[in-house]
């Protein structure tokens, strides 16, 4: 996880410091094949910028060359090969860049794509800047931003706090439509993500600015409902589970597919409470996420999923229990 900031320092930490380029009078080509010291590059038109192993890779993506293959070629085969699947593809291509670091990202001009300030500015349509962001990251691959609602801390059974947040992300490998869901926060680091069927934003045809709009909206439906998300969670407490324990987490693991070595910390941690309630089977099936072996930006998906597992017990006792809030203020 990354170290805790404010949405204010966030939207200065991800202020693009890029530049776009698109081919539309001419095509790219690259040199594979400078001597010695020299970086390989790319021409973009007139201007030329360094291509990293990271920019080649990109490019291979791009152009459907399976980058194992292409990482055996000899460094001429490389050269010939990509420029070939560059002059002889058909259309456009955007290319993301800065002058020092080289190529960021290879695109279809027709993608429109939100920039990573685009997620904060979101997110800042419903949170005040000095909201705290617990966890944040913007690759190539993927985008994630979660931050906590100020002051919505609520005391829960076992001494600790659930605050209510909001977790903003985008599959960027794909370009995949941008997303936003409720987020729960357990004060000693553990993590629910609520999933909720009916934000889903519709990206097809629709333009940068609008899917900026769309999301912005989705996060103020997502925050919304984080209040009745949080005294779900806090009335699971008033249900037991001492007698059947084990039978439930098994049911619950086949279900959703809880990997194996997930399910045995979940288990254990279990069998060491005297009277477990659901709150405390919700809360140690999401806490898996948080295991050793779990940490790196290898597992995000699996720490993801176990968060969001966790977060679908909790929306299914808010569907089925409209009188938390009631029952817990009486």
């Amino acid at each position: 996880m990354s170290e805790p900031i404010t949405l204010a320092e966030l939207a200065t930490k991800w202020t693009s410091r890029t530049r776009s380029w698109t081919s539309d009078a001419c095509t790219p080509e690259v040199d594979l094949l400078r001597e010695g010291s020299e970086r390989p590059t790319i021409s973009l038109g007139d201007h030329t910028i360094p291509l990293s192993e990271h920019g080649t890779d990109q490019l291979c993506a791009f152009y459907k060359i399976p980058k194992a293959f292409f990482h055996r070629l000899t460094r001429h085969e490389q050269h010939t090969l990509l420029n070939s699947r560059i002059h002889n593809t058909l259309g456009e291509v955007t290319i993301t860049y800065t002058d020092k670091g080289g190529l960021a990202e290879v695109l279809r001009p027709a993608q429109p794509r939100l920039a990573p300030e685009q997620f904060v500015q979101a997110a800042l349509a419903v949170l005040p800047p000095d909201s705290v962001v617990i966890d944040s990251w913007s690759t190539t691959a993927d985008l994630r931003l979660d931050v906590l609602q100020p002051h919505s801390a609520t005391p829960g059974p076992d001494g600790h706090h659930i605050s209510a947040g909001l977790r903003l992300g985008q599959n960027r490998a794909q370009n995949l439509a941008p997303w936003a869901a409720p987020l729960l926060h357990h004060s000693n680091g553990t993590v629910l993500q609520i999933p909720d069927p009916a934000l889903k934003i519709e990206a097809r045809g629709a333009s940068g600015d609008t899917l900026a709009e769309l999301l912005a909206a989705d996060a103020q439906r997502a925050l919304a409902r984080t209040e009745n998300d949080q005294f779900a969670l806090l009335d699971l407490a008033r249900q037991s589970i001492a007698g059947d324990r084990i039978t439930l987490l098994n049911r619950i693991a086949a279900e959703q597919k809880i990997p194996a070595r997930s399910m045995a910390g979940i288990s254990t941690h279990l069998s060491r409470l005297t009277a477990p309630s659901k709150y405390d089977l919700v809360l140690a099936i999401a806490d898996a996420a948080n295991a050793a072996n779990l940490i790196g930006t290898n597992h995000r998906g699996v720490r993801t999923r176990l968060q969001t597992i966790g977060g679908q017990l909790v929306a299914h006792h808010a569907e089925r229990c409209s009188h938390c809030h009631a029952a817990l203020a009486a």
